[in-house]
């Protein structure tokens, strides 16, 4: 039995070392298989790499190079072709603005007597909304104190004391009248006593209407206690900047109610070192852009007004004003622009050419592309001056009427190199 357990065991371990060699085979195949796989793999995709390699090769910034473009390449980028210029250039200066309202730009408008306010409409006057030169805002309906109501009182003793006066001269410049009459109609007076006494009669008449007016206003505020409201009108066209004061609110005389800009003329405030005040023509116009202007967008003409002189102690600058129509604009009060102002230096001549075309490599050199045909670009270097607006003026560079890419510049420059700007 012993001999029996051992054949039998042994044949166990046989199979199981056969098993172990079989798993061992079939591994080793998997592995050759997928190893044999990748390579074939590898070597299909190999041909259709090089079909996307990119025709153009890598090249060094420093190293001139042309660029040569397939029309459906010139399509796509949007190239555009300008000329480098020889102009007469007036040196100029850019410095930060402020858009403000003009002096007198702002009216308030105040309650005239202390009363109560009366709206129109049924809707609020709001901030922002347009109005016209006089049109009626309010309606304001006066509150009388104790201390007038007595004053009245007096008033109104005088105003009857004076209606009696003046019908009793209104009887006897009639009187006069009728005498004159009389003594023309017998030839013994002239016609000068009655046009002289005819005249004294249209006098008293005016002022005993005067009398009786004044004597029913006054009626009206010590016995009815009302008076009529008087109307708010805007002294000028413009729109609502400030409201200080709400319909049925109670205002003192003299308060403001509100307040009215004029926004068809606005003002640029430019601070001005107090170095540069000799070097800048402060007679000459002046161009105004928003920050947010690009280098193609046109320029706005300021003139220059005269102002209170002001100044700021802490940047040394002294303040300059210039006028700009707003109606020609979307600028706005407390905006910031930019300011470009001529200087006093001469006009001299200098190469020009749009600021869109100039790059930069990454050393800081700046370069053009130059058109030599129709699809074919030389990347040739420039030598910059100084920037004026949206052109660029160079000291060195091409030739006046080289044909140069303003726009698609920096796309040529990425396809010259193999990587964006």
């Amino acid at each position: 039995m012993k001999f029996i357990a051992l054949d039998i065991k042994k044949s166990l371990l046989r199979i199981n070392m056969n098993q172990k060699k079989m798993w061992f085979a079939v591994g080793f195949m998997t592995i050759t298989i997928l190893l044999i796989c990748i390579k074939l793999i590898a070597e299909a995709n190999q041909p259709s790499k090089a079909l996307h390699q990119p025709l153009q090769a890598v090249v060094q910034e420093s190293t001139l190079n042309t660029v040569n473009l397939s029309d459906d390449s010139f399509r796509k980028l949007g190239i555009q072709i300008g000329v480098i210029k020889y102009e007469s250039l007036t040196a100029n200066k850019t410095y930060g603005g402020e858009i403000i309202l003009p002096a007198g730009g702002v009216v308030s408008v105040s309650a005239p007597i202390s009363g109560k306010l009366i709206s129109l409409e049924k809707s609020q006057l709001k901030s922002g909304e347009q109005v016209k030169v006089g049109q009626l805002l309010y309606r304001i309906q006066p509150i009388i104190s104790a201390d007038a109501r007595a004053n009245l009182v007096n008033a109104l003793a005088d105003a009857d004391s004076l209606v009696n006066v003046t019908k009793s001269q209104v009887d006897a410049t009639q009187i006069a009248l009728n005498r004159a009459k009389k003594l023309l109609e017998d030839l013994v007076g002239s016609q000068r006593n009655v046009d002289d006494a005819n005249a004294a009669h249209e006098i008293a008449l005016r002022n005993l209407e005067a009398a009786h007016a004044k004597r029913n206003a006054l009626y009206k505020v010590v016995n009815l206690g009302t008076v009529e409201p008087i109307d708010i009108k805007t002294p000028k066209a413009g729109i609502v900047s400030n409201i200080f004061a709400v319909t049925d609110q109670l205002v003192s005389a003299g308060n403001p109610i509100v307040e009215i800009s004029t926004l068809n003329s606005l003002w640029v405030r430019v601070p001005i070192p107090a170095g540069d005040l000799e070097a800048i023509d402060q007679q000459a116009e002046a161009k105004i852009q928003p920050l947010s202007a690009t280098s193609k967008a046109e320029y706005l003409i300021a003139k220059p007004v005269k102002a209170p002189p002001t100044a700021d102690l802490l940047t040394s600058s002294k303040h300059l004003y210039y006028a700009i129509q707003s109606d020609q604009s979307a600028l706005g009060p407390m905006q910031r622009v930019s300011v470009t102002l001529n200087t006093q230096s001469k006009s001299n001549k200098a190469l020009t050419l749009p600021w869109s075309a100039v790059v930069f490599d990454v050393y800081g050199g700046s370069w053009v592309y130059t058109q030599q045909s129709k699809n074919l670009y030389e990347r040739k270097r420039v030598f910059l001056d100084y920037v004026s607006g949206n052109r660029a003026i160079i000291s060195d560079g091409p030739p006046e009427g080289s044909k140069i890419v303003v726009n698609g510049a920096l796309e040529l420059f990425g396809v010259e190199t193999g990587f964006a700007h």
